[in-house]
């Protein structure tokens, strides 16, 4: 290779580098047709199957987002009615206050009370009796039941046709009834004057809680304070009714229950058990009734609480017709309703219902989760006092049991939210409503996946102002799956077309494969010539590049030739403007830069002498430029320390004058008041001796104050010699100075020392001056954000050979971001009216003099149980010992 010529191995090159890739190529690009070929009867198949699977996803995907928007739009619906619901409830109740008031306003007797209670009904649902059915086990409708034909029609318009739909209304049954089950008028002892009543017709003395409702109110004590236009509201009041039995009542149930199938000794529960015993309760209202501004009794309302559950019961809230003359809780969708503590007070099955036991006067037992009833039963109390002090929602999880005991043994099974603690939507329920809002979300319950709402009942009258929830809040449950049946249906139906898509693809992929073969063949024959077409023009491209580069390179041989013989003046010709010919004139260049470069060299070593002498001075110059401006800026310096010292005692004064003014203020008013007494006296002419001789001894007492604290404030601006002196009395000195001012700005020092013999030595003056900057600056830190806690905290106490002294504020502390700058000069963060800057600046000042610090960090502290940050202000300086 060393004897080839530069030509040759271009070639050589240019055929190494271009014609054996390029026929490599070509090879591999043969192979690839060949494998594409291959490559693509395999994954046309493969990609047929991953369309249709593709295909089959996006479908469920799309069916899936159908589901959840469907579902989402079911949750807002029925959060609405929910909404809907309360705020019907609600309403109604504001109606019984109108009644109650309007009573309150007229003059009674029974006469006026039985006709307003004739005045007052309305409608309810109630639906036909059932029976038995032997055959199925479940209960059935009367058949004597008419029912209307369900008409089916299409839109008579061609332009309504489109989803055009129609619910006509069902034939419900509907009764109506008095809204009150008692009203009735009786004095400030309790005695009923006038009543009208379903209860008891007697007229009773009401004070006595056995005369109430189920022996079990107790509202004459809690309505002797009520004023004029306020009203009494009691809780749902009524006798519980029990089951052994959850579900539907059957004979099968009955028996494994032990007890007789007698539906109407079990209660009432809807579709459940039909004929059961109905809880029938009462909502209390009372106010009093006043004549010439004097209370002379009270008039009662006591509401049906069947026009309550009216609003729950007859609710279908998936259903295609949203009444219903009777509630199936077995499906899941019912709505129901609880009070503002969370007992239920509405419900389909009666039995959950939370009623009173008429023996005791109480609340019945309420259904217990498990772990709960075994502390209740180990404890031996009484229910109700055991519940007193009971934790409420105490960890509720879905993985806790109910009490079974209280079904079979009493059928005690009302719910209570607080102590159901194997229902976690009650905990959900108070939740959602603690703010007096409505929401719902979704829970796994009784094997199923169930949307249950809340909302509060904004009913705000009596003891229900006291709670955001107001009178309580209603809920409905609601199955998830029904939300999306229709969803469900799509997807059979996209299966469906599926497969029948799926043959057609099929076939059209048969007939490309064909079509697929004849343009692989095509493509190596177009292949094979291109190659062959391109091997000879790249031979033919090496030869004339290389001719072209080796006789440019000729030239440069013979100019680097030139300048081995110093012939710096031969240049090349340049001919083009392409790499090569930037070469020729990068060597033109370089020949011109050589030749001038060897010519400054020369001159440049016959002036080097001149030049360093010229340079020398120079330096001698700039040198004594720059020890003269270090000297002035060393004066400047001294100066402004001097105008910072100067700011600093400019603001002690402004300080103390005021605080002078203050102190003075007192005396200056008590010799004002003597000389008005001497005048007056002169111009009754009644002044003696005596009076005069006492007026002057106070006046000298009251000049003699002024006096102390002017030589208090005089020694504190003296100028004194170091000396060794107390640090418990120069901290006492300090307080005097500003107390009576603090005072005035209800501000408070609490001073504490470990030991009142501490000692140190220095400037006591300048000791004085630091505490006031700190204790001045707590102060108007206080004042401007009218701190909560207004005192400032002096602990004392020794630490080896130092003496710490803290200052504490509790305003909330200093902001990282500009604690670190607080003892800059200058630095402040009060208004330019309000703060030079300097205060703390000086306190570092001085404190270094004598080899002292400062430094200050954030705290908190806890105060009647209250968190607060303050900042602590930390002095250190040396402590002077006796053995010194």
């Amino acid at each position: 290779m060393k004897n080839i010529t530069i030509k040759a191995k271009l070639i050589l090159i240019f055929i190494l580098i271009k014609v054996i890739p390029l026929l490599l190529i070509a090879y591999i690009a043969y192979e690839g047709v060949v494998k594409l070929d291959e490559y693509l009867r395999n994954s046309t198949k493969y990609l047929f199957n991953q369309s249709k699977e593709i295909i089959l996803n996006t479908a469920n995907e799309s069916i899936g987002d159908s589901v959840k928007n469907l579902d989402k739009k079911s949750q807002l619906s029925i959060e609405r009615l929910t909404f809907e619901i309360a705020n019907k409830v609600a309403d109604f109740l504001y109606e019984r206050d109108k009644d109650l008031l309007f009573l309150s306003n007229i003059s009674l007797n029974e006469k006026i009370l039985k006709e307003f209670y004739k005045s007052k009904q309305r409608e309810i649902i109630v639906h036909e009796k059932y029976y038995y059915d032997e055959r199925t086990n479940s209960w059935k409708r009367d058949k004597k039941r008419i029912n209307k034909k369900i008409r089916e029609e299409k839109a008579q318009l061609k332009d309504n046709e489109k989803e055009f739909n129609y619910t006509d209304p069902l034939e419900l049954k509907r009764v109506k009834i008095p809204i009150y089950k008692e009203i009735n008028y009786f004095d400030i002892k309790g005695k009923e004057i006038y009543k009208v009543s379903q209860i008891n017709k007697k007229l009773l003395d009401i004070s006595k809680k056995k005369n109430t409702y189920v022996n079990s109110e107790e509202y004459y004590k809690k309505i002797k304070d009520l004023k004029k236009g306020q009203i009494y509201v009691s809780d749902v009041i009524g006798q519980s009714v029990k089951t052994n039995v959850i579900g539907t009542f059957t004979k099968r149930k009955a028996k494994e229950a032990n007890i007789a199938f007698k539906a109407e000794e079990q209660a009432y529960a809807g579709k459940e058990n039909p004929n059961g015993k109905r809880f029938e309760g009462i909502i209390r209202f009372v106010t009093p009734v006043y004549k010439d501004d004097k209370k002379v009794g009270y008039v009662s309302l006591a509401l049906d609480h069947e026009h309550i559950m009216q609003f729950t019961d007859t609710v279908n809230p998936t259903g295609k017709n949203p009444l219903q003359d009777i509630a199936d809780a077995s499906v899941g969708n019912y709505a129901f309703m609880w009070d503002y503590e969370g007992k239920n007070i509405s419900h389909p099955r009666d039995y959950f219902i939370l009623g009173y036991d008429e023996n005791t006067g109480k609340k019945s037992m309420p259904w217990l989760s498990l772990d709960v009833a075994k502390k209740y039963y180990a404890s031996n109390k009484e229910i109700n006092e055991f519940l007193k002090d009971y934790p409420t929602f105490e960890k509720q999880t879905l993985k806790k049991k109910p009490n079974i005991k209280q079904l079979t043994k009493d059928g005690n099974v009302g719910l209570d939210c607080r102590y159901l603690n194997f229902a976690p939507q009650c905990q959900g329920w108070m939740q959602v409503t603690k703010n007096g809002g409505y929401g719902s979300f979704i829970i796994y319950w009784s094997k199923v996946w169930k949307l249950t709402t809340a909302a509060t009942i904004p009913y705000y009258t009596g003891k229900y102002a006291n709670s955001k929830r107001g009178f309580g809040f209603v809920t409905i449950g609601a199955n998830v799956n029904e939300f999306h049946a229709a969803a469900d249906e799509t997807k059979r139906n996209v299966r469906k077309i599926l497969y029948e898509q799926t043959d057609i693809m099929k076939e059209i992929v048969d007939e490309n494969e064909f079509a697929i073969k004849s343009f692989i063949k095509s493509l190596i024959n177009e292949l094979t010539i291109v190659t062959f077409v391109m091997v000879i023009l790249v031979i033919f491209v090496a030869i004339w590049m290389s001719n072209y580069i080796t006789s440019k390179i000729e030239k440069l041989l013979i100019g680097t030739k030139k300048f081995a013989k110093n012939e710096f003046d031969y240049r090349i010709e340049e001919t083009s403007t392409d790499e090569i010919g930037k070469l020729e004139k990068s060597f033109n260049n370089m020949a011109s830069k050589i030749k001038t470069l060897i010519y400054e060299q020369k001159e440049l070593n016959e002036h080097l002498e001149e030049k360093v002498q010229e340079k020398t001075k120079e330096l001698i110059v700039i040198n004594e430029e720059l020890e003269n401006r270090i000297k002035q800026e060393v004066s400047k310096n001294r100066q402004k320390d001097m105008h910072l010292v100067q700011q600093s005692k400019m603001a002690n004064i402004g300080e103390m004058v005021s605080m002078i003014i203050h102190q003075w203020k007192q005396p200056l008013n008590a010799i004002s008041m003597i000389t008005s007494g001497i005048e007056l006296r002169l111009k009754l002419k009644q002044n003696s001796d005596e009076d005069l001789k006492k007026d002057s001894e106070s006046i000298k007492k009251q000049i003699s104050l002024m006096s102390n604290t002017m030589n208090d404030f005089r020694d504190f601006f003296k100028q004194k010699d170091k000396a060794i002196y107390s640090v418990d009395i120069t901290i006492h000195k300090t307080i005097n100075l500003i107390h009576d001012i603090y005072k005035s700005l209800g501000v408070t020092i609490k001073y504490e020392i470990s030991n009142n013999n501490l000692k140190t030595i220095g400037y006591e003056n300048e000791l004085i001056q630091v505490l006031l900057n700190i204790l001045n600056n707590a102060r108007d830190i206080i004042k401007e954000k009218n701190c909560e806690i207004k005192r400032i905290d002096i602990d004392v106490d020794a630490m080896g050979d130092d003496i710490i002294i803290e200052i504490k504020d509790y305003a909330g502390g200093i902001n990282k971001a500009v604690i670190d700058k607080i003892f800059e000069p200058y630095f402040t963060t009060k208004s330019d009216d309000k703060g030079t800057g300097l205060g703390l600046y000086m306190c570092k000042s001085i404190l270094n003099k004598i080899n002292a610090e400062i430094g200050v960090q954030n705290f908190t502290a806890t105060i009647d149980n209250k968190e607060f940050r303050g900042a602590n202000f930390r002095i250190i300086i040396q402590n002077y010992k006796n053995e010194h």
